[in-house]
């Protein structure tokens, strides 16, 4: 069991929301793309989003797609994993943007999702129509949340392939459930306005699904989110994050916090399997790599803001990671659209000090 200290003195304003400041930095995006009409027999098949995301108008490699049954049922195939069933009122959200199939109880020959959309651009929620035609109906909503990867990886990594909620997950959360049936009848119905409202709606239950998802964590979990139920580590994170390019240490991170190195040591340790500077390290070569992806900023520039001595170890350390180094795979991006604008999560200028480099 870990001890939870009583009294942390210095407590960052950005600590105690920092799943809000970590989800508006990754640019979350929904998009409904289609309601689906099946009839058994039926069976379809989507690919992983970074094949998705070249033949669908979508910003980002990384899409996070997700479903929601507003009528009838199906079966959720996800390699490695056991079969789950999605009944009316389920919602279901692939995190890693995996390859899945959908299917009804009858066995079919499955079709690739894109042969069943016309051409974009659309103008609207498109509703596709496909099975046997006289079997049981149907009736699911599909879309995408759209992301920034390199900003989502803190809390992507500690995420399950599979996210499955429905009414009975959370008895006690009837505002997820009522969130999700509005947004089966929003694209059921297709009200006035539903174009905009569906994609906030997806957004709401995403967030909603990693709170919920946060709140069950048992306490003998690791990971980002144990982390942040943690006060010590929580406090931690809050600082670090709002300030990724200041000059930390062990000493002054755990002063701030208001407990002992070893103690602050401890709970990165546990939770996050990593050295508090470690994690630091990791999240400034995150933030560097969405810079080169995002501006036309130099590569020395960039690696003398997240704290290098050269260029030449900001690119050692970037290759270590991503495994490029850092201008051929800026080269590589197919998002990369170059702007002027500050680093993201630099709210300070100093410059961080050696010790939090890999």
């Amino acid at each position: 069991m870990i001890e939870r200290p009583k009294v942390l003195p210095e407590t960052p304003a950005s600590a105690g929301d920092l799943l809000s400041d970590l989800l508006g930095s990754m640019h979350l995006v929904g998009t409904v793309l289609f309601r689906a009409e099946f009839r058994e027999p039926w069976a379809v098949q989507t690919p992983g989003s970074r094949q998705l995301a070249r033949v669908l108008p979508f910003r980002t490699e990384h899409i996070i797609p997700f479903h929601i049954v507003a009528s009838g049922g199906c079966w959720l195939e996800l390699p490695g994993h056991e079969p789950v069933w999605l009944a009316e009122g389920d919602a279901v959200l692939l995190p890693h943007g995996d390859s899945h199939g959908l299917r009804g109880r009858e066995a079919a020959m499955p079709v690739q999702v894109g042969q069943l959309l016309p051409l974009p651009p659309w103008t609207d929620i498109l509703v596709v129509q496909h099975g046997g035609g006289a079997g049981p109906p149907s009736s699911i909503v599909c879309g995408f949340l759209q992301c920034d990867e390199l900003l989502f990886h803190p809390i992507l990594r500690h995420l399950p392939a599979l996210l499955h909620v429905g009414p009975e997950s959370w008895p006690g959360d009837s505002w997820l459930a009522a969130t999700i049936r509005h947004a089966a009848a929003e694209a059921t119905e297709l009200m006035p306005g539903s174009r905009n409202m569906l994609p906030r709606l997806a957004e709401l239950v995403f967030i909603e699904i990693l709170r919920a998802r946060m709140q069950g964590l048992a306490d003998d979990q690791a990971g980002w989110f144990a982390a942040y139920r943690d006060p010590v580590a929580r406090a931690a994170l809050g600082y670090l994050h709002a300030e990724p390019f200041g000059a930390w240490s062990v000493t002054e991170l755990a002063r701030r916090v208001g407990v002992s190195r070893s103690v602050l040591a401890d709970r990165f340790r546990r939770l996050l399997d990593q050295p508090p500077m470690h994690y630091l390290a990791g999240w400034r070569l995150q933030l560097a790599a969405q810079q080169l992806k995002s501006s036309d900023l130099p590569t020395k520039t960039i690696a003398g803001r997240a704290g290098y001595e050269s260029e030449a170890a900001f690119s050692r350390a970037f290759k270590r990671r991503f495994g490029l180094p850092p201008g051929e795979w800026r080269r590589q991006q197919p998002g990369h659209a170059p702007a002027s604008q500050p680093p993201v999560g630099q709210s300070h200028a100093g410059r961080a000090s050696a010790s939090a480099g890999p």
